[in-house]
């Protein structure tokens, strides 16, 4: 038992003016599958870490704003705290300067010296001076009259000298080293002026800085904090700590951010000052004399202090957010064994009706069933020892079926034909590749697959039933056209004949009669040509595949037609431009296509010249090449002058057994058969109207000259076919 089989390849799509766009191509592999999970861990992971990490600083940042908010209140006491000691401070010694007001014009300078040595004076006031209106020292508890010492050139004397009888006001001094106690201290001043405001005298008090320093540095903020006493001209007054030596110096530029200096407002403060230190606290002014404190924490050491805490915080947040991407793994995992859960029951349910399906389509008649795997095939449905079955299952676990079972990761349709016990078959095969039973498992070449095969043996005889009769009906239109095709050399070989008698009759020449024979010899060739050709046009087809030229088809359809359009007044014309292409179809049965719409088109004329009788007709065949997303393809156009086809009917043009002609004048086969031939081989056959008849459109793949026809099997040599036309 023997199998000689031929494929036929999957029909290739037409080019994009003919059809429909090929659908896309499946995914090689899905990729989503395993990266949406990964996607949805790492989504899960980053919200573990970033909701627990967003809490942990938004509540650091709050827990700093408390910080801060606390800090500013407990400068705020603090200043105020100050500033009610200042005043009282600064209002004893305006009291105690008051006292001084009463002293007679004419007081001599032993008796200011005495009353300034007896005088009980305020806490940490040192000396008091008595200053003359030109700004001379007339006495001072430390320093009996007599002295030379002149003040006129200090500030706070200056500000004294002269006869406004409005400035009564206590003036407070920048840091001044004492010119008779040679200690640093801050002056108080009041001008004793008469009642119509001219000068007296300057009585001074002088406060030692030391005490100040001292008493405020017991209040000192820890770190970098610091405490200042800023007149309202801008000058540090005193300070701590000491060290900064800030006294006499300008606040804005050591403060820069005290903008509430000039406006003598109260109010937070924050900012960083000369020597680098962020600090934070509070301003305010007294409401008498002209000064306000400044208390000020360093920021630094108010955050050192929370550093415990923030670590705490952090760790919490660590810790939350390790146990939330733990949570998270444990939710994906959950998931993924979910899923794969889920997959096997749908995977064991799509395999139980898959089984069920295959063993359907298995009781078909005229399908066969295989499963494909591991190099072998198992025929599923019912037993059977018939030949066919046999036959398909030796081809599909045949080496180069298996291997192009490999190489195709797509579904594929071949058509194969196979030979056994004297009976062939044409028998068409769908491979379906299979999904592997564990996805991620095993490669392409080793997945199962199913393959069905669709006996075509009887539908192909059928069809090649019909084409015969296309093809006779065809002839018999011919008849006509053979005759006078056929009569025309008779004509000439009697008259040479005849010629050739009658030069023998007259002792002519041997070469005059040699002539006339040879023509004979030539017109009977020309006649063997024509009869050979309509006996191959009308033989019966047979299953197999024999590319051919258009331009051959068209010569042969030429020779074929050639005079019975031209005895009808009709113009045939052919211009080719397809050169040497080959094309996946047999000539003869191009031939047969190509005549039926030459023939309709002559029909068309003949129906429109009863209506126009001088309509001088015309068809025209056009062979071209094009290419089209990477396919090369031969076009073949037949157009005419008829007048067209009725709208209404040109789209059952192609519908068997449809015929647009009167009755008794058409079978309505030739356009039906036309189209079923050019899409048995991957082409496509269209109409349309154009100029004033209509245009078909062959479009037929180009078979690569490189790549011989698969399959054909040798026919017996066929006699020489004639390439003259009528």
């Amino acid at each position: 038992m023997t199998s000689d089989s031929t494929t036929q390849a999957a029909p290739m799509a037409p080019p994009p003016e003919a059809s429909a766009d090929p659908a896309p191509k499946p995914a090689a592999a899905p990729l989503w599958k395993g990266a949406s999970t990964r996607l949805l861990f790492l989504l899960l992971l980053l919200l573990a870490l970033l909701v627990p990490g967003s809490v942990a600083f938004l509540t650091i940042k709050l827990h700093e704003q408390h910080e801060d908010e606390v800090a500013v209140a407990a400068s705020r006491k603090l200043a105020l705290a100050l500033t009610s000691h200042l005043d009282r401070t600064v209002e004893s010694i305006e009291s105690f300067l008051d006292g001084f007001s009463d002293l007679p014009d004419a007081t001599s300078p032993d008796e200011i010296y005495h009353r300034l040595l007896t005088a009980r004076l305020p806490a940490s006031v040192i000396q008091i001076t008595y200053v003359d209106p030109k700004g001379d020292v007339v006495a001072s508890n430390l320093l009996p009259p007599g002295n030379s010492v002149s003040l006129a050139d200090r500030e706070h004397i200056r500000v004294h000298l002269n006869d406004d009888p409005t400035e009564r006001d206590i003036f407070v001094s920048r840091p001044v080293k004492g010119r008779i106690s040679g200690k640093w201290s801050i002056q108080f001043t009041r001008a004793i002026r008469a009642p119509d405001g001219k000068l007296r005298g300057i009585i001074a008090a002088s406060y030692q800085i030391s005490d100040f320093i001292e008493f405020y540095e017991k209040l000192l903020p820890e770190g970098e904090g610091l405490i200042a006493l800023i007149g309202f001209d801008g000058v540090v007054r005193a300070s701590v700590p000491a060290a900064r030596q800030m006294d006499g110096m300008d606040a804005a530029t050591l403060l820069p951010g005290l903008a509430i200096l000039a406006d003598h407002m109260d109010g937070p403060y924050e900012g960083i000052a000369w020597d680098d230190v962020h600090r934070i606290g509070y301003s305010m002014h007294s409401e008498r004399y002209p000064f306000l404190v400044v208390v000020a924490a360093d920021r630094s050491a108010i955050l050192d202090e929370s550093h415990d805490f923030h670590t705490a915080i952090w760790g919490i947040g660590g810790g939350l957010g390790f146990t939330l991407a733990a949570l998270a793994l444990f939710a994906v995992r959950h998931s993924r064994l979910e899923r794969a859960y889920r997959e096997r029951e749908l995977k064991a349910d799509a395999q139980q009706r898959e089984a069920q399906v295959l063993q359907a389509i298995s009781r078909v008649p005229g399908i066969h069933v295989l499963h494909v795997e591991n190099g072998r095939a198992m025929r599923i449905g019912e037993p059977t020892d018939e030949l066919l079955p046999r036959l398909i299952a030796e081809r599909v676990e045949a080496p180069d079926f298996l291997a192009r079972l490999q190489d195709d990761t797509d579904s594929s349709v071949a058509m194969e034909h196979f030979s056994g016990e004297g009976e062939t078959f044409e028998v068409g095969l769908v491979l379906t590749r299979l999904r592997p039973s564990g996805e991620g498992r095993g490669s392409a070449a080793t997945a199962p697959a199913v393959v069905f095969a669709l006996d075509e043996t009887a539908k192909r005889m059928e069809e090649n039933k019909l084409y015969q009769m296309s093809k006779m009906a065809a002839l018999g239109e011919l008849v006509t056209g053979l005759a006078h095709e056929i009569n025309q050399p008779l004509g000439v070989i009697r008259l040479a004949a005849s010629n050739a008698i009658m030069g023998l009759r007259n002792g002519l020449p041997a070469e005059h009669t040699g002539e006339k024979l040879a023509r004979i010899v030539r017109q009977v060739e020309r006649m063997k040509a024509i009869i050979d050709h309509m006996r191959i046009f009308g033989r019966k087809d047979a299953l197999t595949i024999d590319p051919s030229t258009a331009e051959t088809a068209v010569e042969g359809t030429l020779q074929v037609l050639g005079t019975e359009i031209r005895l009808d007044g009709i113009e045939l014309s052919f211009t080719a431009g397809a050169g040497a292409a080959r094309v996946p179809c047999r000539q003869e049965q191009l031939e047969q296509v190509l005549i039926n719409l030459v023939l309709n088109a002559r029909d068309a004329i003949r129906a429109r010249r009863q209506e126009e009788p001088d309509l001088g007709g015309r068809i025209a065949i056009v062979t071209g090449r094009r290419e089209a997303e990477g396919q090369r393809w031969v076009i073949v156009t037949v157009s005419d002058n008829g007048g067209g086809i009725p709208a209404g009917v040109i789209g059952k043009i192609f519908q068997p057994f449809f015929t647009a002609k009167p009755s008794g004048q058409g079978t309505g086969l030739g356009l039906s058969v036309s189209f079923g031939i050019i899409r048995e081989y991957g082409g496509t056959l269209s109409v349309a109207n154009a100029g004033e008849g209509a245009l078909f459109t062959i479009t037929l793949p180009e078979v690569p000259p490189e790549a011989p026809a698969e399959g054909a099997r040798s026919e017996a040599p066929s006699e020489p076919e004639a390439s003259s036309g009528g």
